[in-house]
Protein backbone atom coordinates (compact mmCIF):
# COMPACT_ATOMS: atom_id res chain seq x y z
CA UNK A 1 0.00 0.00 0.00
CA UNK A 2 2.69 2.47 0.74
CA UNK A 3 4.44 1.90 -2.58
CA UNK A 4 1.56 2.69 -4.21
CA UNK A 5 1.19 5.88 -2.40
CA UNK A 6 4.46 6.74 -3.22
CA UNK A 7 3.76 5.86 -7.00
CA UNK A 8 0.87 8.41 -7.34
CA UNK A 9 3.19 10.48 -5.09
CA UNK A 10 5.57 10.65 -8.02
CA UNK A 11 3.66 10.73 -10.63
CA UNK A 12 1.76 13.15 -9.48
CA UNK A 13 4.72 15.17 -9.05
CA UNK A 14 5.61 14.15 -12.70
CA UNK A 15 2.23 15.48 -14.16
CA UNK A 16 2.38 18.98 -12.80
CA UNK A 17 6.75 19.33 -13.21
CA UNK A 18 5.38 18.58 -17.03
CA UNK A 19 2.74 21.24 -16.86
CA UNK A 20 4.58 24.02 -15.49
CA UNK A 21 7.73 22.98 -17.94
CA UNK A 22 5.36 23.13 -20.84
CA UNK A 23 2.26 25.26 -19.96
CA UNK A 24 1.36 26.17 -23.83
CA UNK A 25 0.58 22.54 -24.45
CA UNK A 26 -1.43 22.62 -21.23
CA UNK A 27 -3.27 25.66 -21.86
CA UNK A 28 -3.84 24.88 -25.21
CA UNK A 29 -5.55 21.22 -24.50
CA UNK A 30 -7.48 23.10 -21.95
CA UNK A 31 -9.04 26.02 -24.42
CA UNK A 32 -9.62 23.46 -27.00
CA UNK A 33 -11.52 21.19 -25.08
CA UNK A 34 -13.69 24.10 -23.30
CA UNK A 35 -14.41 25.56 -27.15
CA UNK A 36 -15.53 22.02 -28.06
CA UNK A 37 -17.52 21.54 -25.08
CA UNK A 38 -19.13 25.37 -24.95
CA UNK A 39 -20.60 24.00 -28.55
CA UNK A 40 -22.00 21.00 -27.43
CA UNK A 41 -23.45 22.66 -24.45
CA UNK A 42 -25.24 25.09 -26.94
CA UNK A 43 -26.43 22.44 -29.36
CA UNK A 44 -27.74 20.08 -26.54
CA UNK A 45 -29.59 23.62 -24.64
CA UNK A 46 -30.59 24.68 -27.67
CA UNK A 47 -32.96 21.60 -28.53
CA UNK A 48 -33.51 21.01 -24.92
CA UNK A 49 -35.14 24.80 -24.79
CA UNK A 50 -36.89 23.86 -28.42
CA UNK A 51 -38.74 20.50 -26.51
CA UNK A 52 -39.71 23.20 -23.48
CA UNK A 53 -40.79 26.06 -25.83
CA UNK A 54 -43.63 23.09 -27.56
CA UNK A 55 -44.47 21.74 -24.45
CA UNK A 56 -45.15 25.12 -22.81
CA UNK A 57 -47.50 25.59 -25.71
CA UNK A 58 -49.26 22.43 -25.65
CA UNK A 59 -49.78 23.08 -22.03
CA UNK A 60 -50.85 26.37 -22.44
CA UNK A 61 -53.44 25.69 -25.29
CA UNK A 62 -54.70 22.14 -23.63
CA UNK A 63 -53.54 19.05 -25.17
CA UNK A 64 -57.91 18.16 -25.69
CA UNK A 65 -57.82 21.89 -28.15
CA UNK A 66 -58.84 22.03 -31.64
CA UNK A 67 -59.69 24.96 -33.68
CA UNK A 68 -60.36 25.21 -37.69
CA UNK A 69 -60.40 27.57 -39.94
CA UNK A 70 -62.25 27.94 -43.15
CA UNK A 71 -62.66 30.86 -45.67
CA UNK A 72 -66.15 31.71 -45.93
CA UNK A 73 -68.21 29.82 -48.91
CA UNK A 74 -69.36 32.17 -51.70
CA UNK A 75 -72.39 32.72 -52.92
CA UNK A 76 -71.65 30.14 -55.67
CA UNK A 77 -70.83 27.36 -53.36
CA UNK A 78 -73.17 24.96 -52.45
CA UNK A 79 -72.06 23.51 -48.78
CA UNK A 80 -72.81 23.24 -45.12
CA UNK A 81 -71.53 25.94 -42.80
CA UNK A 82 -69.10 24.80 -40.45
CA UNK A 83 -71.31 25.90 -37.29
CA UNK A 84 -73.95 23.57 -38.77
CA UNK A 85 -71.59 20.98 -39.98
CA UNK A 86 -70.12 19.82 -37.18
CA UNK A 87 -72.66 20.88 -34.15
CA UNK A 88 -72.19 16.85 -32.97
CA UNK A 89 -69.44 17.90 -31.54
CA UNK A 90 -70.84 19.79 -28.76
CA UNK A 91 -72.47 16.62 -28.14
CA UNK A 92 -68.34 15.36 -27.12
CA UNK A 93 -66.94 18.40 -25.59
CA UNK A 94 -67.26 22.52 -25.59
CA UNK A 95 -68.12 23.71 -29.12
CA UNK A 96 -67.54 27.21 -30.05
CA UNK A 97 -68.45 27.85 -33.67
CA UNK A 98 -67.66 31.45 -35.13
CA UNK A 99 -66.77 33.97 -37.92
CA UNK A 100 -63.76 36.47 -37.64
CA UNK A 101 -63.82 39.38 -40.05
CA UNK A 102 -60.37 40.52 -42.22
CA UNK A 103 -60.94 44.19 -41.23
CA UNK A 104 -60.02 45.09 -37.54
CA UNK A 105 -62.00 47.02 -35.09
CA UNK A 106 -59.55 50.21 -33.02
CA UNK A 107 -60.48 50.91 -29.76
CA UNK A 108 -60.25 54.75 -27.99
CA UNK A 109 -56.31 54.36 -27.36
CA UNK A 110 -56.60 53.52 -31.63
CA UNK A 111 -55.20 49.97 -30.19
CA UNK A 112 -56.22 46.85 -33.45
CA UNK A 113 -58.43 44.64 -31.92
CA UNK A 114 -59.75 41.47 -33.76
CA UNK A 115 -63.58 41.24 -34.95
CA UNK A 116 -65.18 38.04 -33.61
CA UNK A 117 -69.06 36.85 -34.79
CA UNK A 118 -71.13 34.56 -32.86
CA UNK A 119 -74.24 33.09 -33.55
CA UNK A 120 -76.66 31.07 -31.34
CA UNK A 121 -74.85 27.81 -31.95
CA UNK A 122 -72.30 29.78 -30.25
CA UNK A 123 -73.75 30.87 -27.10
CA UNK A 124 -73.54 27.60 -24.64
CA UNK A 125 -69.80 27.25 -25.74
CA UNK A 126 -69.09 31.01 -24.91
CA UNK A 127 -70.68 30.64 -21.75
CA UNK A 128 -68.50 27.42 -21.16
CA UNK A 129 -65.79 29.07 -21.58
CA UNK A 130 -66.16 32.61 -19.98
CA UNK A 131 -67.62 30.75 -17.11
CA UNK A 132 -71.08 32.22 -17.45
CA UNK A 133 -74.77 31.29 -16.40
CA UNK A 134 -75.95 32.99 -19.41
CA UNK A 135 -75.08 35.75 -21.84
CA UNK A 136 -74.37 38.99 -20.05
CA UNK A 137 -74.09 41.31 -23.11
CA UNK A 138 -74.57 40.81 -26.23
CA UNK A 139 -71.35 43.16 -27.56
CA UNK A 140 -68.19 42.75 -25.46
CA UNK A 141 -64.26 42.90 -25.40
CA UNK A 142 -62.16 40.10 -24.40
CA UNK A 143 -58.93 41.82 -23.30
CA UNK A 144 -56.37 41.72 -20.83
CA UNK A 145 -55.02 45.11 -19.03
CA UNK A 146 -58.51 46.61 -18.79
CA UNK A 147 -61.31 46.86 -15.49
CA UNK A 148 -63.70 44.22 -16.08
CA UNK A 149 -67.24 45.56 -16.86
CA UNK A 150 -66.11 48.89 -17.61
CA UNK A 151 -67.79 50.27 -21.53
CA UNK A 152 -65.13 50.45 -23.99
CA UNK A 153 -66.12 52.55 -27.02
CA UNK A 154 -65.12 50.01 -30.11
CA UNK A 155 -64.90 51.53 -33.88
CA UNK A 156 -65.54 48.92 -36.37
CA UNK A 157 -65.06 50.68 -40.05
CA UNK A 158 -67.54 53.25 -39.69
CA UNK A 159 -70.00 51.73 -36.54
CA UNK A 160 -69.54 51.97 -33.33
CA UNK A 161 -70.10 49.75 -30.44
CA UNK A 162 -70.23 50.00 -26.26
CA UNK A 163 -68.42 47.19 -25.60
CA UNK A 164 -68.36 45.62 -22.14
CA UNK A 165 -64.54 44.45 -21.19
CA UNK A 166 -64.70 40.60 -19.59
CA UNK A 167 -61.59 38.72 -18.84
CA UNK A 168 -60.73 36.45 -21.41
CA UNK A 169 -59.78 32.67 -20.05
CA UNK A 170 -56.49 31.56 -21.39
CA UNK A 171 -57.44 29.11 -24.13
CA UNK A 172 -58.91 32.25 -25.50
CA UNK A 173 -55.09 33.01 -26.70
CA UNK A 174 -55.61 30.29 -29.50
CA UNK A 175 -57.74 32.25 -31.54
CA UNK A 176 -56.46 35.89 -30.46
CA UNK A 177 -52.63 35.36 -30.07
CA UNK A 178 -52.73 37.99 -27.20
CA UNK A 179 -54.81 40.42 -28.87
CA UNK A 180 -58.45 42.03 -27.66
CA UNK A 181 -61.17 40.27 -29.23
CA UNK A 182 -64.53 42.31 -30.00
CA UNK A 183 -67.09 39.68 -29.94
CA UNK A 184 -70.25 40.90 -31.68
CA UNK A 185 -73.71 38.63 -32.39
CA UNK A 186 -74.92 37.85 -35.93
CA UNK A 187 -77.71 39.73 -35.81
CA UNK A 188 -75.88 42.56 -35.42
CA UNK A 189 -73.04 42.32 -37.97
CA UNK A 190 -75.14 42.34 -40.81
CA UNK A 191 -73.35 45.97 -41.95
CA UNK A 192 -70.13 43.83 -42.60
CA UNK A 193 -71.43 41.63 -44.93
CA UNK A 194 -69.04 43.26 -47.59
CA UNK A 195 -65.91 42.49 -45.39
CA UNK A 196 -64.65 39.23 -46.14
CA UNK A 197 -65.58 36.80 -43.41
CA UNK A 198 -63.25 33.89 -42.22
CA UNK A 199 -65.33 30.84 -40.51
CA UNK A 200 -63.74 29.15 -37.79
CA UNK A 201 -64.74 26.93 -34.73
CA UNK A 202 -62.76 26.58 -31.22
CA UNK A 203 -63.50 22.72 -30.15
CA UNK A 204 -62.33 21.76 -26.21
CA UNK A 205 -62.93 17.88 -26.06
CA UNK A 206 -63.64 16.01 -22.86
CA UNK A 207 -61.08 13.34 -23.11
CA UNK A 208 -57.61 14.12 -25.19
CA UNK A 209 -57.05 10.53 -25.76
CA UNK A 210 -60.57 10.68 -28.37
CA UNK A 211 -59.37 14.33 -29.91
CA UNK A 212 -57.16 12.55 -32.44
CA UNK A 213 -59.81 9.88 -33.68
CA UNK A 214 -62.28 13.53 -33.90
CA UNK A 215 -59.24 15.46 -36.01
CA UNK A 216 -59.46 12.34 -38.17
CA UNK A 217 -63.16 12.51 -38.85
CA UNK A 218 -63.33 15.80 -38.78
CA UNK A 219 -60.97 16.11 -41.73
CA UNK A 220 -62.60 13.33 -43.68
CA UNK A 221 -66.21 14.82 -43.55
CA UNK A 222 -64.75 18.46 -44.65
CA UNK A 223 -63.21 16.68 -47.50
CA UNK A 224 -66.56 14.93 -48.56
CA UNK A 225 -68.69 17.96 -48.52
CA UNK A 226 -66.07 20.05 -50.18
CA UNK A 227 -63.72 22.41 -48.12
CA UNK A 228 -60.68 22.43 -50.04
CA UNK A 229 -59.13 25.04 -48.08
CA UNK A 230 -58.82 25.18 -44.47
CA UNK A 231 -56.56 25.09 -41.52
CA UNK A 232 -56.83 22.40 -38.70
CA UNK A 233 -54.29 23.33 -35.94
CA UNK A 234 -54.45 21.43 -32.47
CA UNK A 235 -51.69 20.65 -29.84
CA UNK A 236 -52.01 17.18 -29.94
CA UNK A 237 -50.37 16.82 -33.31
CA UNK A 238 -47.23 18.95 -31.58
CA UNK A 239 -46.77 16.04 -29.57
CA UNK A 240 -45.91 14.26 -32.78
CA UNK A 241 -43.23 17.36 -33.74
CA UNK A 242 -41.97 17.23 -29.97
CA UNK A 243 -40.76 13.61 -30.44
CA UNK A 244 -39.38 14.52 -34.00
CA UNK A 245 -37.37 17.44 -31.84
CA UNK A 246 -36.42 14.99 -29.99
CA UNK A 247 -35.64 11.97 -32.35
CA UNK A 248 -33.17 14.76 -33.93
CA UNK A 249 -31.95 15.78 -30.93
CA UNK A 250 -30.41 12.26 -30.54
CA UNK A 251 -28.83 12.02 -33.72
CA UNK A 252 -26.93 15.42 -33.65
CA UNK A 253 -26.07 14.42 -29.66
CA UNK A 254 -24.57 11.23 -31.65
CA UNK A 255 -23.20 13.25 -34.33
CA UNK A 256 -22.02 16.13 -32.36
CA UNK A 257 -20.16 14.03 -29.59
CA UNK A 258 -18.39 12.10 -32.26
CA UNK A 259 -17.10 15.09 -33.83
CA UNK A 260 -16.11 16.49 -30.15
CA UNK A 261 -14.50 13.46 -29.38
CA UNK A 262 -12.54 12.46 -32.41
CA UNK A 263 -10.97 16.55 -32.26
CA UNK A 264 -10.28 15.36 -28.76
CA UNK A 265 -8.79 12.19 -29.68
CA UNK A 266 -6.67 13.84 -32.34
CA UNK A 267 -5.39 17.05 -29.88
CA UNK A 268 -5.19 15.48 -26.63
CA UNK A 269 -3.42 12.00 -28.59
CA UNK A 270 -1.19 14.37 -30.72
CA UNK A 271 0.57 16.25 -27.71
CA UNK A 272 0.40 13.25 -25.57
CA UNK A 273 2.89 11.30 -27.68
CA UNK A 274 5.25 14.08 -28.42
CA UNK A 275 5.23 14.18 -24.80
CA UNK A 276 5.96 10.53 -24.71
CA UNK A 277 8.92 11.35 -27.16
CA UNK A 278 10.29 13.87 -25.40
CA UNK A 279 10.40 12.02 -22.29
CA UNK A 280 11.17 8.12 -23.71
CA UNK A 281 14.23 7.83 -22.32
CA UNK A 282 13.05 8.62 -18.48
CA UNK A 283 9.97 7.04 -18.91
CA UNK A 284 11.92 3.88 -19.79
CA UNK A 285 14.18 4.40 -16.86
CA UNK A 286 11.19 4.19 -14.39
CA UNK A 287 10.16 1.13 -15.89
CA UNK A 288 13.81 -0.02 -15.49
CA UNK A 289 13.36 0.69 -11.54
CA UNK A 290 10.37 -1.56 -11.50
CA UNK A 291 7.57 1.38 -12.33
CA UNK A 292 4.96 -0.82 -13.77
CA UNK A 293 3.45 -0.08 -17.63
CA UNK A 294 -0.21 -0.02 -16.12
CA UNK A 295 0.97 2.79 -13.03
CA UNK A 296 2.33 4.66 -16.53
CA UNK A 297 -0.91 4.57 -18.45
CA UNK A 298 -2.56 5.62 -15.89
CA UNK A 299 -0.17 8.35 -15.17
CA UNK A 300 -1.44 9.81 -18.99
CA UNK A 301 -5.34 8.88 -18.56
CA UNK A 302 -5.27 10.22 -15.11
CA UNK A 303 -3.72 13.92 -16.79
CA UNK A 304 -6.18 13.64 -19.73
CA UNK A 305 -8.90 12.94 -17.39
CA UNK A 306 -8.26 16.30 -15.08
CA UNK A 307 -7.55 18.33 -17.69
CA UNK A 308 -10.76 17.22 -19.64
CA UNK A 309 -12.55 17.81 -16.57
CA UNK A 310 -11.28 21.06 -15.83
CA UNK A 311 -12.29 22.12 -19.41
CA UNK A 312 -15.51 20.78 -18.99
CA UNK A 313 -16.40 22.70 -15.85
CA UNK A 314 -14.97 25.91 -17.69
CA UNK A 315 -17.29 25.69 -20.65
CA UNK A 316 -20.72 24.60 -18.04
CA UNK A 317 -19.07 28.12 -16.31
CA UNK A 318 -18.99 30.02 -19.28
CA UNK A 319 -22.45 28.69 -20.72
CA UNK A 320 -24.29 30.36 -17.77
CA UNK A 321 -22.77 33.32 -18.20
CA UNK A 322 -23.73 33.70 -22.10
CA UNK A 323 -26.64 31.61 -21.98
CA UNK A 324 -29.35 34.28 -21.77
CA UNK A 325 -27.69 36.53 -24.35
CA UNK A 326 -27.09 33.94 -26.91
CA UNK A 327 -30.40 31.97 -26.79
CA UNK A 328 -32.02 35.35 -26.43
CA UNK A 329 -30.51 36.44 -29.67
CA UNK A 330 -32.02 33.16 -31.05
CA UNK A 331 -35.04 34.13 -30.57
CA UNK A 332 -36.54 31.99 -27.50
CA UNK A 333 -38.87 33.50 -25.03
CA UNK A 334 -37.19 35.10 -21.90
CA UNK A 335 -39.35 33.11 -19.41
CA UNK A 336 -37.50 30.06 -20.66
CA UNK A 337 -34.01 31.46 -19.94
CA UNK A 338 -33.85 31.70 -16.29
CA UNK A 339 -31.42 29.10 -15.12
CA UNK A 340 -33.02 29.29 -11.56
CA UNK A 341 -36.03 27.47 -13.30
CA UNK A 342 -34.47 25.41 -15.60
CA UNK A 343 -30.37 25.03 -15.87
CA UNK A 344 -29.33 22.71 -19.41
CA UNK A 345 -26.03 22.72 -17.69
CA UNK A 346 -26.21 20.86 -14.56
CA UNK A 347 -24.16 17.52 -14.59
CA UNK A 348 -27.40 15.56 -14.47
CA UNK A 349 -28.31 16.84 -17.92
CA UNK A 350 -24.64 16.18 -19.51
CA UNK A 351 -24.03 12.59 -18.45
CA UNK A 352 -23.04 11.62 -22.16
CA UNK A 353 -20.75 14.55 -22.59
CA UNK A 354 -19.06 13.19 -19.34
CA UNK A 355 -19.10 10.12 -20.79
CA UNK A 356 -17.54 11.30 -23.96
CA UNK A 357 -15.15 12.98 -22.24
CA UNK A 358 -13.83 9.93 -20.19
CA UNK A 359 -13.97 7.87 -23.12
CA UNK A 360 -12.13 10.39 -25.79
CA UNK A 361 -9.36 10.65 -22.99
CA UNK A 362 -8.87 6.92 -23.07
CA UNK A 363 -8.75 6.26 -26.60
CA UNK A 364 -6.27 9.46 -26.82
CA UNK A 365 -4.02 7.21 -24.92
CA UNK A 366 -3.92 3.94 -26.64
CA UNK A 367 -0.94 4.97 -28.84
CA UNK A 368 1.14 5.65 -25.93
CA UNK A 369 -0.43 2.11 -24.36
CA UNK A 370 1.27 0.72 -27.52
CA UNK A 371 4.21 2.14 -26.80
CA UNK A 372 4.89 1.49 -23.40
CA UNK A 373 4.02 -2.33 -23.32
CA UNK A 374 7.69 -2.36 -25.27
CA UNK A 375 10.59 -3.84 -23.63
CA UNK A 376 12.76 -1.20 -22.33
CA UNK A 377 15.84 -2.85 -23.81
CA UNK A 378 14.26 -2.05 -27.42
CA UNK A 379 13.25 0.76 -26.18
CA UNK A 380 17.37 2.53 -24.82
CA UNK A 381 19.08 0.37 -27.43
Amino acid sequence: MRSLILIFVYLSKDIFKRWFETPGAVFARVLIAISLCLLFLFMQAGFVLTEKAVEKKIESFGLNTMILRSTKMSKTEIRPSLDQLLSSLSEVGTYLPFSSLYVNAQLSNEKRVKVIIYNDHSIPGLNSLMGWDGMQESVFLAAYGYPEAMKERVKVSKVFFDAEVVKPPRIMRFISLNDPLLFIPESMAHGFERFSVQESVLFLSDDSVDLMAIIESTEALLKNEGFDRYELTSPVKWVGELDGIREVRKNAQAIGGGFVGLLIVLIFGSIAVFEYRQNIFATALFKSFGLHTIHLMARYWIEGLVLLFISFFGAVQFAQVFHRMVFKLAGFEVELLDLAIFNPYQISENFFLLSLLGVASLVAILPICIALRKPVGKVLG
